[in-house]
């Protein structure tokens, strides 16, 4: 059988862009992920920017995967040299839109607990919602950039929560 048309086929990769990338690594290494390819001493060479619809494109970049899903898609660390991001200071602007990296997790109180111990910044204890919303529990916290990491805790053989159920709304 022939293939006819095209058809995304998974996600690939997420690229976080990093203040520091050598203390971006090490917290992803918090939240349990792996160095897969290191490629902080790499040149990139000069198609990279036109890929990206750049001038110029030049980076330090590692590339992390977690254990439990060697498959699955990776978390793609880059600091930009040229040209420089920007960081928005996330505690300056609390009503502005965050960017949010969402990540299914186990034991998340005890995730919370022993990431708390180590440093991590949180914006809140552990929600423990209504068991109907298929959720045992959920907290956010920072990375070094800026980006608010969910950790979220489903009940056992729930996909996603069950918010439309929990508030008598149809599919």
């Amino acid at each position: 059988m022939s293939e006819t048309g095209w058809a995304l086929t998974s996600l690939y990769h997420t690229v976080v862009n990093c203040r520091d990338l050598d203390e971006s690594v090490a917290f992803y290494r918090l939240l349990g992920f792996e160095v897969l390819n290191d490629r902080r001493n790499v040149a990139w060479p000069d198609f990279v920017a036109g890929i990206f619809g750049m001038r110029k494109a030049k980076g330090r970049g590692v590339l992390m995967v977690l254990p439990s899903d060697p498959g699955g898609p990776m978390i793609d660390l880059i600091e930009w040299v040229e040209p420089k991001a920007a960081f928005p200071d996330p505690a300056c602007a609390p009503d502005e839109v965050p960017r949010i990296i969402a990540f299914r997790t186990r034991h998340v109180r005890q995730a919370h607990r022993e990431l708390s111990a180590k440093g991590v910044r949180f914006t809140r204890d552990v929600y423990e919602p209504e068991a109907a919303l298929g959720l045992v529990g959920s907290c956010c916290c920072y990375d070094p950039n800026g980006n608010l990491i969910e950790l979220i805790e489903l009940q056992p053989g729930v996909r996603h929560s069950r918010a439309n159920e929990a508030l008598g709304e149809s599919r």
